[in-house]
């Protein structure tokens, strides 16, 4: 009589914890699906000496270098200078759909 007190005891703790046959109750919800990241296409190189004809083809120049280093070495009149720690908070101030040439 004990035995049989003692396993029927051992089922319902297994029925209560899910194990044995068929997990016991409703099946465990499937985890969302995490889509892999996709890194981004590199963004083309523009070398040096086609820099001149894409600015007249309408690309923005924008200067991303911190004050400091633009107080040092200078800018040129046109470039946008948004320092690059300050980028992701102002790049609502470029506009969209211009290529875009960074230094």
């Amino acid at each position: 009589m004990k035995r049989t007190l003692f396993l029927a005891g051992l089922a319902l703790a297994a029925l209560a914890l899910g194990w044995g046959c068929g997990g016991g109750g409703e099946p465990a919800a499937e985890e969302p699906a995490v889509p892999e990241e996709v890194a981004p296409e590199p963004a083309p190189r523009v070398e040096a000496a086609d820099i001149d004809a894409a600015l007249a083809n309408g690309a923005l120049f924008l200067d991303v270098r911190t004050d400091e280093e633009l107080a040092e070495h200078g800018t040129i009149d046109g470039f946008v200078h948004i320092p690059i720690d300050e980028l992701e908070a102002r790049i609502g101030e470029l506009p969209a759909g211009v290529p875009i040439l960074t230094a």
